[in-house]
């Protein structure tokens, strides 16, 4: 999903801006960088020196007169502003379009934008995008660092996306020991059963969920139930071993 976002600078000032825009981008995964109506000259030896190992989105950073024709390829388009403007657009926070990107969008091109230095976007520029996003800040003051509010964004993506895909695995795992473990259940309560263990029959159920009670308790991952399993099949082989 990340390969499918692009950042965009407007009216970008600095070049240390957008060597450290690149260099955050480089760090959580995102490759696209375009720059509209930049103020310096490009190419810029300071953006690259300071973009360090994220030169090549530097050097690959399309450029674009007019914000209009740099949105053209984009499905979908976010504009990070400081403050709310009196217009008709729909606001919202930094972690709300966080989660929307991920749970709404899958494989569409989207357009991250970030105004420049000195003013940042115009109400023409606002009105260009599907939102417009505001980060959670201080009430004193609201207002970020270009490079800063492009590191806040790029960090809640990565980290939105590694925390989804860990809580994916995570219920697969679980679901897959719990599984293993009520097998394990049944084929030591079968073994116990056969060598009469359950006796008298009335107190079977009892002590059936007395056993289960204890290894649930023990919180047994995938390999330890595994281990019991072949404790269990040894000690039952061992002794019709014994029988013949």
């Amino acid at each position: 999903m990340i390969k499918n976002i692009s950042i965009i600078l407007v009216d970008v000032q600095l070049p240390e801006n957008i060597g450290l825009t690149a260099r955050a981008m480089f760090n959580f995964g995102i490759s696209n960088l375009i720059l509209v109506n930049p103020k310096i000259d490009l190419p810029s030896e300071k953006a690259e020196a300071v973009a360090v190992d994220a030169v090549d989105l530097v050097k690959n950073a399309k450029i674009y007169d007019e914000l209009r024709d740099a949105l053209e390829d984009f499905t979908y388009s976010f504009a990070f502003t400081a403050r709310h403007r009196d217009m008709n657009k729909e606001f919202i926070n930094s972690q709300e379009v966080i989660s929307e990107i991920h749970n709404n969008y899958n494989g569409e091109k989207i357009a991250i934008v970030f105004g420049g230095e000195a003013s940042g976007l115009t109400n023409e520029h606002l009105s260009l995008v599907s939102k417009c996003v505001t980060i959670n800040t201080h009430s004193n003051f609201s207002s970020l660092n270009l490079s800063h509010a492009v590191s806040v964004f790029c960090y809640s993506l990565f980290s939105y996306a590694n925390s989804s895909n860990s809580n994916s695995h995570s219920e697969e795992a679980n679901i897959l020991s719990k599984n293993e473990l009520i097998y394990f259940f049944e084929h030591l309560e079968n073994e116990l059963e056969t060598r009469g263990f359950f006796e008298p029959q009335e107190k079977m159920p009892k002590m059936k969920q007395n056993l289960r009670n204890l290894f649930h308790r023990a919180d047994l991952n995938e390999r330890e139930i595994a281990t019991l399993r072949g404790v269990v099949t040894a000690l039952t082989s061992y002794d019709k071993s014994q029988k013949t």
